[in-house]
C-alpha cells in the first residue's frame, strides 16, 4: 500500500504536467498560477528530502526546479503588475514602463523551452521519486511537528515586519507537509489549517504591494520629467503605501488573536 507521500507525489505529478500543457495551449494567467504553485509543492517535497538524505544528492535537481520556478515566476510578476497598473488606471505608467507586448514575449520564451522543461521536470521526478519510495512514513509526521514548533516559536516572538515573509514560508511549508501524514488528530489539524492559511495569505497579500512598490522604484520613474508620468507614480505610491499599512495592521491582529487564543 502506497504511503500518503507516494500518493501526493503522484498526484503531484500529474497536476504538474497538466497545467504546463494548459499554458502551452492557452498562455493564461489561471494556468501559469497553477503550474507555479505545483512547482512550489515539488520543491517543498525536496525541502523534506533533503533533511533526511545527503544533499549533494538534490544538489542538480535543485538548480533544474530552480530555473523553472524564476522564469515561470518572472512572468507571473510581470501579469499581476500589469493586472495592478489596469485595476488602479495608471495608463502613463504602464504604456511608458511595463508593455504588454514584454509580458507576450516572456511568455514565447517559455514556450520555446517548454519541451527542456518537461526533460528537466522528468529527470527531478524520477531522482525524487527513488527517494521517496524508500522513505520511512514516520519521517513525514515528525517533519510535520517540527515545521509546527518552529511556527509557534516564531510566533511567540516579538516579530518585526522583517521576519513576516520568513514566517510565510513555514506555513506554506507545514500546510503542504501536513497532506503527506495520515491526520490522526484531525480536528485540531483543520484548526491550525485554517488559522495558518488566513495568516499566511494575508502576509502574501503584503508582501504583493512591497514588491509591486520596489518595481516601481527599480525603474526609477520617479526621474522622469514626464508630468502625467509623475502624477500616475504619486498616486501609485498613495495606493501602494496605503495597502500596505492596512495589511500590517491586519497581520499583526491576526498573530496577537492566535497568542491570546494560546
Amino acid at each position: 500500500m502506497q504511503s500518503s507521500l507516494q500518493r501526493y507525489f503522484s498526484l503531484r505529478i500529474n497536476k504538474l504536467f497538466n497545467h504546463l500543457h494548459d499554458f502551452e495551449l492557452m498562455g493564461d494567467e489561471a494556468s501559469l498560477h497553477d503550474f507555479r504553485i505545483e512547482l512550489k509543492k515539488l520543491k517543498s517535497i525536496i525541502k523534506f528530502l533533503k533533511t533526511i538524505y545527503p544533499k549533494q544528492k538534490f544538489k542538480k535537481i535543485n538548480h533544474l526546479l530552480g530555473s523553472i520556478f524564476q522564469n515561470a515566476g518572472e512572468i507571473r510578476e510581470y501579469q499581476l503588475l500589469l493586472q495592478w497598473l489596469k485595476k488602479h488606471e495608471l495608463k502613463n505608467i504602464a504604456e511608458n514602463y511595463f508593455s504588454e507586448n514584454k509580458m507576450q514575449m516572456q511568455i514565447a520564451a517559455f514556450h520555446q523551452q517548454s519541451a527542456s522543461y518537461k526533460t528537466d521536470l522528468k529527470e527531478v521526478i524520477d531522482r525524487c521519486n527513488k527517494y521517496i519510495q524508500i522513505t520511512n512514513k514516520i519521517l513525514p509526521e515528525q517533519y510535520v511537528a517540527q515545521l509546527n514548533a518552529k511556527i509557534e516559536k516564531l510566533l511567540h516572538k516579538q516579530l518585526s515586519t522583517k521576519d513576516w515573509h520568513e514566517l510565510r514560508k513555514l506555513i506554506k511549508k507545514w500546510m503542504y507537509a501536513s497532506n503527506w501524514i495520515v491526520h490522526e488528530e484531525k480536528t485540531k489539524i483543520n484548526s491550525l489549517f485554517s488559522y495558518y492559511n488566513k495568516l499566511q495569505e494575508t502576509i502574501g497579500q503584503w508582501h504583493d504591494q512591497l514588491i509591486i512598490k520596489e518595481t516601481l522604484y527599480q525603474k526609477q520613474i520617479h526621474l522622469s520629467a514626464d508630468i502625467d508620468v509623475q502624477k500616475d507614480l504619486n498616486k501609485a505610491l498613495e495606493k501602494l503605501n496605503h495597502t500596505i499599512k492596512y495589511r500590517e495592521k491586519q497581520v499583526a491582529e491576526i498573530i496577537s488573536k492566535q497568542l491570546v487564543a494560546v
